[in-house]
C-alpha cells in the first residue's frame, strides 16, 4: 500500500516555506470556527492569526504526516487560543507582535464574508432567543461575563453571590445555552 502524500505542514517542519500552503488550505476552516463560537468577524480573524502564528512557532512538534492529522494537530492549537480567549476575554497578541506579525485591518467587505460564511446572523438570532429562555440570574450572569467581559470577583459582587456561586452560574447558563443551540440545529459546527 502507497505511503499516504505529506501534508504541507509536515513538510514545512524542514521547509518553513511550506507553511504558507498549509495556511492558505486551513486559514478559512479556521476562521469559520472562531467565527462561530466569538460570534465577531474581527476576533475571529485575531484568533485565526495568532493560531497560526502558534502553529509555525511548534510546527517542528507536529509528528503526523496525513492533512487530516494536521488538521486535527491545529484544531488542538485553536481550541486552545479560543479557550484562553475565553479565559481572558481579549485575544493575547504578544505572539504575533514578538513574530513581527501585523494582520492587516479587515476592509468591510472581508469582515461581512466572514459573517456570511460562517452565518452569524442566523447564529446571533438563535443565540439572542436561547438567551431570553435561560432563567434571569444564569442570563445576567452570562451578559456580565461575555458581553461586560468582568472577571468572576465582579460578577459575584455585582449579583450578591460568592465567586465559586458565580462561576457555577455562568458555566452552567453557558452549557445550557449550548445544548439548546445544538438542539435546534443553530449549534456551533466547523
Amino acid at each position: 500500500m502507497a505511503e499516504p502524500p505529506h501534508s504541507a505542514l509536515a513538510r514545512s517542519r524542514r521547509d518553513p516555506e511550506a507553511f504558507s500552503a498549509f495556511y492558505a488550505e486551513e486559514a478559512p476552516r479556521m476562521v469559520v470556527f472562531f467565527a462561530r463560537r466569538v460570534l465577531d468577524p474581527e476576533t475571529a480573524l485575531d484568533l485565526t492569526a495568532e493560531t497560526f502564528a502558534a502553529a509555525f512557532v511548534s510546527r517542528r512538534s507536529f509528528r503526523g504526516r496525513e492533512q487530516r492529522q494536521a488538521r486535527a494537530w491545529l484544531r488542538t492549537i485553536a481550541e486552545r487560543q479560543l479557550a484562553a480567549y475565553l479565559k481572558r476575554g481579549y485575544a493575547d497578541r504578544a505572539m504575533r507582535r514578538r513574530l513581527g506579525i501585523e494582520r492587516p485591518a479587515a476592509t468591510n467587505e472581508e469582515l461581512q464574508r466572514v459573517d456570511e460564511l460562517a452565518a452569524l446572523e442566523g447564529l446571533r438570532e438563535a443565540v439572542a432567543r436561547e438567551l431570553l429562555d435561560l432563567p434571569a440570574g444564569e442570563r445576567e450572569a452570562v451578559r456580565l461575563r461575555v458581553v461586560d467581559e468582568l472577571e468572576f470577583g465582579e460578577i459575584a459582587e455585582r449579583l450578591t453571590i460568592t465567586e465559586a456561586a458565580a462561576r457555577q452560574r455562568v458555566s452552567r447558563a453557558l452549557r445550557r445555552l449550548g445544548e439548546r443551540l445544538r438542539a435546534s440545529g443553530e449549534g456551533v459546527v466547523a
